[in-house]
């Protein structure tokens, strides 16, 4: 399990990977950030993660200045680094979000062994022993099977 140090770093390294292969302009990364621990910005797209009750959420920002609270909701920064670095890796190469990181999971529904649990018809909580994420449904079938993989296996993928 990642610390939040270390996490950092790598999710900072990551942001300014995937953000530099979309070519994103205006990349930056921020720990000064007011309402939450670290900012990872671009002119297209931004994410604020902060912790809250022990628990990772993450905002997001669009390009047009509106801003999503809460998107994700996660019980380690393990996976928060993985919902995170999925998201970039699919900005980036539409392929993979249509395809074996995006549809290609969603067609086989939840993954085995995740415990799913309906939170309100919107949202979703799975839990793999005792890691546990509160995601929208669109999201949340195909994470269920980020879940099961590594940091490093997924940025294989995205590298491949």
């Amino acid at each position: 399990m990642a610390n939040s140090d270390s996490g950092f770093s790598r999710l900072s390294a990551s942001w300014v990977e995937w953000t530099g292969r979309a070519r994103m302009p205006g990349v930056a990364v921020s720990q000064a950030c007011t309402d939450c621990a670290i900012s990872f910005l671009a002119e297209d797209d931004s994410f604020h993660l902060r912790q809250e009750n022990g628990w990772w959420l993450i905002d997001r920002v669009n390009d047009r200045g509106q801003r999503y609270n809460d998107i994700a909701k996660l019980s380690t920064l393990d996976l928060t680094m993985k919902f995170l670095i999925w998201r970039w890796i699919t900005n980036a190469r539409s392929d993979l979000s249509s395809g074996r990181l995006g549809a290609a999971l969603h067609k086989q529904g939840y993954a085995p062994g995740i415990t799913v649990t309906d939170m309100n018809g919107t949202r979703a909580k799975l839990c793999l022993h005792d890691q546990c994420a509160v995601l929208s449904l669109s999201t949340a079938t195909v994470f269920s099977h980020i879940m099961l993989m590594s940091v490093d296996e997924l940025e294989q993928i995205g590298r491949s």
